[in-house]
């Protein structure tokens, strides 16, 4: 299922990591000319003070006042945004793949946590990832200002979804684009000391080229101001990926591989992602398509 309204979500709490990612949804909406809806999950909110932080005026309960504060900030940044509010009644992750519905990209904090507050990040962005129906953004990172976009191919359906969302912020932001894939097999046994040539490796490396080529058919043609490279790189993906982001400014991945369906968690690199990655990551849902 793909997000099928025109703005963006961001879910917002006490924490100042919460105004991390508000920043990052201002400047999406505003790439995009869309809406930002900000909304707080509060599972013990009252009818009454869910109403108060949409009406005009200041909101009377903590959650709603941290909603009006991040509203003021998006529209004190982007004072072009059309910005509204919420404290919806619910859990974090259930009222954002909620909200996903209408969304084109839901955007929440990860950044700066100590340990048990990133498990919890974690545990909601991961099922917020797999679960929702347009892609999510988790500041897990600072990342490069200036950085490129990069984007993790395996040629898996996850992978082409998370290509297409890649291509179109590229284009939005006016950043170029790295397509990555990592490859990993063992190394030959050399007795010897003479390095031979490995030509299972060279055809493995063959075939991951080919892969990434096929991927890309069609892309650079509908985003022809998208200047690209591809990397084919030797090593795991989640080490690759991580070490790429270092000097990138997002990171785009799918849920999961080639893992047959029903895929019920996230896979291995895009959990490890939302964790330790060192730049914002945008994890992309199998049947996003282009607005």
């Amino acid at each position: 299922m793909t997000g099928t309204g025109h703005r963006v979500v961001v879910g917002v709490d006490e924490t100042d990591d919460s105004l991390v990612a508000l920043d990052a949804a201002a400047v999406e909406a505003a790439l995009r000319r869309c809406p930002l809806h900000v909304v707080h999950a509060d599972p013990f909110a009252t009818a009454a003070s869910t109403a108060a932080s949409t009406a005009a005026g200041p909101s009377p309960d903590e959650p709603g006042r941290w909603v009006d504060r991040a509203v003021k900030q998006a529209l004190a940044a982007h004072p072009e945004l059309t910005v509204t509010g919420e404290v919806a009644r619910g859990f974090a992750q259930p009222v954002l793949v909620q909200a996903s519905g209408d969304a084109e990209l839901v955007v929440i904090g990860g950044c700066g946590l100590r340990a048990p507050a990133r498990a919890l990040v974690e545990t909601v962005a991961g099922g917020l990832a797999l679960r929702a129906s347009c892609p999510v953004l988790v500041t897990v990172g600072r990342g490069t200002a200036n950085g490129s976009i990069a984007v993790g191919v395996d040629g898996s359906p996850p992978s082409r979804a998370a290509i297409g969302f890649a291509f179109a912020e590229a284009d939005l932001r006016g950043r170029r684009l790295a397509v990555v894939h990592a490859w990993s097999r063992p190394g030959p046994r050399n007795p010897g000391g003479v390095l031979p040539i490995d030509f299972g490796a060279m055809s493995v490396r063959a075939g991951a080229e080919r892969m990434v080529a096929e991927s890309l058919a069609g892309w650079c043609e509908k985003h022809p101001d998208v200047r690209v490279r591809t990397l084919v790189v030797h090593g795991h993906p989640r080490e690759a990926l991580t070490e790429l982001g270092k000097a990138e400014s997002l990171l785009v991945v799918g849920t999961r591989g080639r893992t047959v369906p029903p895929v019920r968690e996230l896979g291995s690199v895009s959990r490890h992602l939302l964790y330790r990655a060192p730049c914002p990551v945008v994890v992309v849902p199998r049947h996003w398509t282009e607005p």
